[in-house]
C-alpha cells in the first residue's frame, strides 16, 4: 500500500531556496497585513515588500490587534510571525481567523519563523498555512515565497466569494469541481472542503470521509479532522485512539493534546485530562489551553493548579481579542476556596477595571458580597446582594447569575437561588460543563440533590416543549409549531437549541406559505442572535443557507 508523506504539506511550504520565477509580478494589487511584535521587523518587512511595488500595507503587532484588522478587510497577503510574544503564536492567529472567515479562501498565509520544528506543529492543522518561511531570509526569497503561493491559491479565488459569505454549503461543491478540474491540487481541495465540513458541523460526512481517504494515506490533518469528528458524535473511546496515535508519532502537534483532554473529561477521567493538558502547556502555554486546564483543576478540586491556571489564563487574555469574565469569576471563588479573601477582593477590582459593562461591574459587587461573608460580616453581605440582585438583568449571564445563586445559598436564600439557577439552565440546559458549575456551587453549599433536581427537571421541560413543537410541525400545524418556539424564546432568549429550532420552523412555514416576510425578518433576526452567541455553531450556517434560498425563492427582503 503506498503512503503519502505523514508531512508532504510541507511541499507547499517548503523550506528550501526558492526556484527563479519568470517575470515579475507586481504587488501594487494586493491588500497586505504585515503582523510581528518586533517594530523593526515589521519596518524591514514592509521595505522588502515596497520594492516589489506592494503600496497598501497595514500592520499589527499582537494577535487581537491582528484579528480585529482581518475581520474588517479582506486581504490578500497576510505576514505573520510565529512567536508573537505574550503566549500566543501565528498559527493561533491563522485558525483562529479562519474559524472567524476573516481569511478568503485565496488568500495567502505566509508564516515567519526560526523553528525549524513549527512545520511539525503546522501539520496537523485542517488548513495549513501556504508557506514556513524561515528567518533569516532575503526579499528575494520573499518574493519567490510569495509569488508562489499566490500562483498556487488563484484556483481557489472562485471559492473567495461563497467562503466570505459563509455560503460554505455552495463553497464546498466549488471545492469539488475546482478539484476535478486541478487534479494536481486535489489534496489542497480535499483539505479546504474537510475544513468546511467541520466548520457547518457535519461530523458525519467528516467521520466517514475521513476513515476512506485513511486507509490509503497517513495524513496527520485528516487524522486531527476523523479526531475532532469523533469527539463531537461521542465515540469517546476511537477518538481517544486518534489523538493518542497522533500524540505518539508528532509530539509537537499539541491539538491532539487538547482533543484527547477533552474526550477525558467527557469520560470524567479528570486526572488524565489534567495530566494530559499540563503536558501540552509545558509545550505551548496557549489562552485556550490555560483556560481547559484551570476548568479541569477545579472539577478536580486541585485549587493550588486552578489558582495558576486561571492567573495566567487572565494575564493572557488581556493581550487578546477574547477576554472573558467567567475567568475572573472562578478565579475568586477558587481564591476563596483557599480562604484567600485579599486575592478574591483584588480579582473583583480586576473587574471593575477590565470590564465596563454593567453586568459585569455587579459580578464584582457579588464577588464582595460571597469576600463578606467569608469574613462573616453577613449583614454587609445581605445587603451587596440585595444591591446587586435589584441591579441585575431579567436575564443575568450564567456567570452572573451561577454567582449570584452562590452568594443567595450561602445567606441561606434558597428560593432565589433556585430561580437564579433555573434561568441560568433554561439557556445551557444541555451544556455539560454549566451542568457540573451548577452541582459544584450547590454541593458547596450542602445541596448537591437540589443542583441535580434542578438539572434534570429544566432538561426534562425544555425536552417536553420541544417535543410538543416537533409533533405540531410533524402534525403539519408549522403555524402553531413556530408561535409555541417563539413563546419559549420568551423565558428562554439565549438558549441555541430552541433558537436553532425556532429558526428552523419560521423557515419551514415560509416555504409552506409560499414566502412571508414578517416570519422571514423574524428567521433572520434570530439568526443574528445565535451567531453572536455561538459564531462557530455549524447547524446555524445550514440554516442561513436555507434562509438564503428561500429569500431567493420568494424575492423576499428580510428588513
Amino acid at each position: 500500500m503506498s503512503k503519502v508523506r505523514p508531512y508532504s504539506f510541507t511541499q507547499r511550504a517548503a523550506i528550501d531556496e526558492p526556484v527563479a520565477t519568470s517575470g515579475v509580478r507586481d504587488f501594487s494589487q494586493y491588500k497586505i497585513l504585515v503582523i510581528d511584535h518586533v517594530s523593526a521587523m515589521r519596518m524591514t518587512l514592509g521595505m522588502m515588500l515596497g520594492q516589489f511595488g506592494a503600496k497598501e500595507i497595514e500592520y499589527a503587532s499582537r494577535s487581537d490587534e491582528a484579528l480585529a484588522q482581518m475581520r474588517g478587510c479582506a486581504y490578500d497577503i497576510i505576514l505573520c510571525a510565529y512567536d508573537l510574544g505574550h503566549g500566543f503564536d501565528g498559527l493561533y492567529v491563522f485558525e483562529a481567523a479562519r474559524r472567524y472567515g476573516a481569511l478568503k479562501a485565496s488568500s495567502v498565509f505566509i508564516l515567519l519563523t526560526a523553528e525549524r520544528q513549527s512545520g511539525k506543529v503546522i501539520g496537523a492543522a485542517e488548513l495549513a498555512p501556504d508557506a514556513i518561511l524561515l528567518k533569516p531570509f532575503t526579499g528575494e526569497v520573499l518574493y519567490a515565497r510569495i509569488e508562489r503561493a499566490l500562483h498556487k491559491k488563484s484556483p481557489f479565488q472562485p471559492i473567495d466569494a461563497a467562503y466570505i459569505a459563509n455560503d460554505f454549503l455552495r463553497a464546498i461543491q466549488l471545492c469539488e469541481f475546482a478539484s476535478k478540474e486541478n487534479p494536481a491540487q486535489a489534496i489542497d481541495f480535499l483539505r479546504m472542503k474537510v475544513h468546511l465540513l467541520l466548520r457547518i458541523g457535519d461530523w458525519k460526512t467528516v467521520r466517514d470521509l475521513a476513515r476512506t481517504e485513511l486507509v490509503e494515506h497517513d495524513w496527520p490533518w485528516l487524522k486531527m479532522a476523523l479526531g475532532k469528528a469523533l469527539l463531537q458524535l461521542k465515540e469517546y473511546t476511537e477518538a481517544q485512539q486518534i489523538f493518542q496515535q497522533l500524540i505518539n508519532q508528532y509530539p509537537l502537534i499539541l491539538a491532539a493534546y487538547d482533543g484527547l483532554a477533552q474526550t477525558f473529561s467527557a469520560t470524567h477521567d479528570l486526572a488524565a485530562a489534567k495530566q494530559t493538558l499540563q503536558a501540552a502547556c509545558e509545550r505551548s502555554p496557549m489562552l485556550a489551553r490555560r483556560r481547559e486546564l484551570g476548568e479541569v483543576a477545579i472539577a478536580a478540586e486541585d485549587w493550588p493548579l486552578a489558582e495558576t491556571a486561571l492567573s495566567d489564563s487572565i494575564r493572557m487574555a488581556r493581550f487578546s481579542f477574547v477576554p472573558q469574565v467567567s475567568d475572573y469569576a472562578a478565579l475568586a471563588e477558587v481564591q476563596l476556596r483557599r480562604g484567600d479573601v485579599a486575592a478574591a477582593r483584588q480579582t473583583a477590582g480586576q473587574i471593575r477595571q477590565d470590564f465596563p459593562r454593567s453586568d459585569d461591574r455587579i459580578l464584582a459587587d457579588v464577588l464582595e458580597s460571597n469576600v463578606a461573608l467569608k469574613l462573616g460580616e453577613t449583614s454587609k453581605a445581605r445587603t451587596l446582594l440585595d444591591t446587586a440582585l435589584k441591579a441585575a438583568s431579567s436575564a443575568p449571564s450564567a456567570t452572573l447569575g451561577l454567582a449570584l445563586a452562590q452568594s443567595c445559598l450561602g445567606l441561606n436564600r434558597m428560593a432565589e437561588a433556585q430561580t437564579l439557577t433555573r434561568a441560568v439552565l433554561q439557556n445551557r440546559h444541555d451544556d455539560p460543563k454549566l451542568a457540573a458549575q451548577v452541582a459544584r456551587v450547590f454541593k458547596s453549599q450542602g445541596q448537591e440533590a437540589e443542583a441535580l433536581r434542578l438539572i434534570e427537571a429544566t432538561a426534562a421541560d425544555i425536552v417536553q416543549l420541544n417535543n410538543e413543537a416537533v409533533a405540531l410541525a410533524q402534525a403539519g400545524d408549522l403555524t402553531a409549531a413556530a408561535e409555541r418556539f417563539l413563546a419559549a424564546l420568551q423565558d428562554m432568549p439565549n438558549n441555541l437549541q430552541i433558537l436553532l429550532n425556532t429558526v428552523n420552523a419560521l423557515l419551514a412555514l415560509v416555504n409552506q406559505l409560499g414566502g412571508h416576510a414578517g416570519y422571514l425578518q423574524q428567521a433572520g433576526e434570530l439568526l443574528i442572535r445565535v451567531q453572536a452567541l455561538d459564531p462557530t455553531s455549524g447547524r446555524a450556517l445550514q440554516l442561513a443557507e436555507i434562509y438564503r434560498k428561500t429569500q431567493r425563492r420568494f424575492a423576499l427582503s428580510s428588513t
